[in-house]
């Protein structure tokens, strides 16, 4: 992932920390870089783990209580996953709904219904419950019904990989450095 940026009161070589809230609500580096003439940074970043996590930059090695005022913001880390997608309108899933050409939904061999995930394709994003049960294809682990696919734009893919994250509104936290030598 890629995470750029501006710090307004750094010049030219100025260090930036990417940190994110770890354990305890401390915030964790986890990748640092230096800024462009302007103060423009762009750093990677790969994470471990999927989730939500509260992220911020602030200059490097700046006293504590001066970074307590850096803005901060949400990164979705999405689970690589295979999908494909069905449509058997006029019929009833496995969770009891009836299944329409508009019905918002996936199945799902073994989450309960009604969970809701959170999808992500080529830049397009939508929040769904589990309706139906299914793929059986040993690799495939969702099942867009035709509506989901749509808004995706993943009905000429037929069968790709896609991000998803189980919806929660609690932020993910990391549990251990990940810049070795590096300080929250």
């Amino acid at each position: 992932m890629t995470i750029e940026g501006n710090l307004d009161t750094a010049g030219s070589g100025h260090r930036v920390a990417i940190q994110l809230r770890g354990l305890n609500n401390a915030w964790q580096t986890v990748r640092t870089g230096k800024t462009d003439s302007g103060g423009g940074f762009k750093l990677t970043w790969r994470s471990k783990k999927s989730g939500r996590f509260l992220a911020r930059a602030v200059e490097h090695g700046v006293q504590k209580s001066d970074a307590t005022t850096a803005p901060s913001t949400v990164i979705t880390v999405y689970k690589r996953s295979q999908a494909t997608w069905y449509d058997q309108s006029g019929t009833t899933s496995a969770c009891g709904v009836k299944l329409r050409k508009k019905t918002l939904g996936v199945a799902n061999k073994t989450l309960p219904c009604g969970t809701l995930i959170d999808f992500s394709f080529r830049g397009r994003s939508i929040t769904v419950p589990v309706i139906d049960r299914g793929p059986y294809n040993g690799s495939v682990s969702y099942d867009f019904t035709i509506e989901v696919a749509r808004r995706l734009g993943f009905v000429n893919t037929g069968r790709g990989t896609v991000g998803a994250l189980r919806h929660t509104n609690k932020f993910s936290v990391l549990d251990g450095p990940l810049v070795p030598g590096a300080r929250s």
